[in-house]
């Protein structure tokens, strides 16, 4: 976000600087550069600003099954839905990242004819981590990161999909 506050600044010093030359093919092309700059700044920093305010919660799992909410700005209507009946496991793993720490990964398997339903195509990372045994079809659709942020941790998401008597998979182990 810093980032975009630089260019924003940036993009406004060209618009303005570019206002005393005018009309001058430079001062033109300096001018059309930082409002397109001060646009774009503008609309990506909004968009950060609204998913800070928003405080739409990330994953949902009630007694209707398991929801991804779509992020601000999109409508709930896009929100990803999966009932209880569609879902066949759900799997935990780690993936390194290049900083060194374990980014954990969170996967819900839908059942079979729920995966040709619903779409899309097996996502390569979950079948790489060689899962041959777990029930469902591995879809990036329904894969998520659990950030550190989250108000609760993946022992207690494994186990409210347990509850509903589904198998729950702890990869991190393997």
């Amino acid at each position: 976000m810093g980032c975009a506050v630089v260019l924003l600044v940036f993009s406004a010093v060209f618009a303005v600087a570019a206002v005393p030359s005018l009309p001058r093919a430079g001062a033109v092309l300096y001018l059309l550069v930082g409002v397109a700059g001060v646009l774009l700044c503008g609309v990506g920093l909004a968009t950060a600003a609204g998913r800070l305010l928003a405080r739409r919660p990330v994953l949902e799992l009630d007694e209707d099954g398991v929801r991804l909410p779509a992020p601000w700005p999109w409508p709930r209507t896009r929100d990803r839905v999966l009932d209880w009946t569609d879902l066949a496991s759900a799997v935990v793993w780690h993936t390194p990242s290049p900083r060194g720490r374990a980014v954990t990964g969170l996967a819900f398997l839908p059942t079979t004819a729920a995966a040709e339903r619903i779409g899309p195509p097996p996502s390569a990372e979950i079948l790489a981590l060689g899962l041959d045994d777990v029930p469902g079809v591995a879809s990036a659709r329904w894969a998520t990161r659990i950030q550190p942020g989250w108000d609760t941790d993946a022992e207690r998401i494994l186990a409210e999909v347990r509850r509903h008597g589904l198998p729950a998979v702890d990869a991190r182990t393997r």
